[in-house]
């Protein structure tokens, strides 16, 4: 194989390569010779054609067969040779072949770069005393108790904290909203709304001029002033259930007692999970400050895609170019990390095994509530798909790799050292 290589930049390559002829003629020879005992030429017992006979029907379908995959496998062949790892599909500038002539092809990598003297030992991290105190429990309860709570309808004047099911319309905009539930006297909605409809009863209209703050969760509000006329449909209070036996055993504890213990349990796991993640976030900070890494177009591009996805979702009317200005610091920071990770996951050789990506599928399928099988189907369609699944595992536990490592200080212990 004859190669020639062009540096892009610290991330990308040209390659030009050629396969020589005799190569990719030989591998068509034996696969014709495969070929030949088993098809069905006629005039002749199967595998006594000649070869040429054979040739001249299947040729070009064993020509194109063989090329097909002897690509990828000089593509891999490259990349080895250059000690390179690609973080996207190579594109395919140039490719000639004549059958007797060498294959000519011309492609770009992007690479993941390496990193001399890659430093992620002796992080530091503040850690913390984790306690479960009464309050947190009973906080823990009182969820669980709203949380299995009941609308029971009602004929009465609304009052504050009632459940009140109308519909209406935005006037200014022409739109109609129907079936919406409003929580009387919540801080979730601006208070002229609750002023208007507390006093009155289901099957009554209302007209109320609303200003909405600029903070406001429905980003279509946010800041204007308009005129919502609609009608009561139904009035609800909230029916809480009681804090008895009864009603721990239908969410299957033994008892009040043993409810109680297991938010306690789960108290201290929510606490214990919040601080390893204000830990990581400061793993992660040091790792960027002891190391400095570019970062491939592809892989930046990705994130801040990733990014202005996500906060579309909040606000589909956001302007996408100033939201990619606000962003693109970010994105960098992200790409960083991923990446140095990625190299320390190598590095250290950790692996993901077939039964920690089958538990990871689960516990994502329960998270949004559908079935593992059909999580697949919808975020795993492809290879790609789960390759990009199984790094993301990978990165996670180099993250976990370096957090087990790093030396944990309270603040006492801060003050022992000073």
């Amino acid at each position: 194989m004859h190669k020639t290589v062009e540096e892009i930049n610290s991330t990308k390559r040209r390659f030009t390569i050629e396969i020589p002829a005799e190569v990719i003629e030989e591998r068509i020879i034996e696969t014709l010779k495969d070929l030949k005992s088993s098809v069905k030429i006629p005039g002749f017992r199967p595998g006594k054609a000649p070869l040429s006979l054979v040739d001249r029907k299947y040729g070009k379908e064993v020509e194109s067969d063989v090329v097909q995959k002897i690509i990828p496998e000089y593509y891999a062949k490259v990349l080895n040779e250059e000690e390179l790892v690609p973080v996207t599909p190579p594109i395919f500038e140039y490719y000639d072949f004549k059958r007797h002539s060498p294959l000519k092809m011309t492609f770009t990598v992007e690479f993941r770069p390496k990193v001399e003297n890659l430093k992620y030992e002796g992080f530091i991290v503040k850690d913390e005393k984790i306690e479960v105190t009464e309050d947190d429990v009973k906080e823990a309860i009182e969820v669980l108790r709203f949380r299995n709570a009941t609308l029971q309808e009602m004929d009465k004047d609304i009052q504050d904290n009632d459940i009140v099911l109308v519909e209406y319309e935005v006037v200014e905009e022409n739109e109609k909203v129907e079936n919406q539930f409003i929580k009387i006297g919540s801080d979730v909605i601006p208070m002229e709304i609750s002023n208007s409809l507390k006093g009155k009863k289901k099957g009554e209209s209302f007209e109320i001029k609303v200003t909405f703050p600029d903070d406001y969760i429905n980003k279509n509000f946010a800041g204007g002033t308009f005129t919502l006329k609609g009608a009561i449909k139904e009035v609800y209070i909230l029916k809480i259930p009681e804090l008895n036996e009864e009603f721990a055993k239908k969410l299957g504890y033994e008892s009040v007692e043993d409810m109680e213990n297991k938010a306690k349990e789960a108290v201290k796991f929510a606490k214990e999970f919040l601080l390893q993640e204000k830990q990581k976030e400061e793993i992660i900070k040091q790792l960027l400050e002891k190391n400095e890494i570019d970062v491939p177009d592809s892989v930046f591009q990705s994130e801040l895609a990733d990014l202005v996805a996500k906060k579309r979702q909040e606000n589909p009317t956001v302007d996408i170019e100033k939201l990619k200005n606000e962003l693109k610091e970010k994105a960098i920071i992200k790409s960083k990390a991923k990446l140095l990770l990625e190299i320390i996951a190598d590095k250290e050789s950790l692996k993901v095994t077939d039964e920690e990506i089958k538990d990871k599928i689960i516990q994502f399928s329960n998270n949004i509530g559908i079935e593992p099988n059909e999580f697949v189907k919808l975020y795993l369609p492809d290879k790609n798909a789960l390759h990009r699944f199984i790094q993301s595992m990978r990165r996670d536990k180099a993250l976990d790799y370096l957090l087990k490592k790093a030396e944990k200080r309270t603040e006492e212990s801060e003050e022992e050292v000073k």
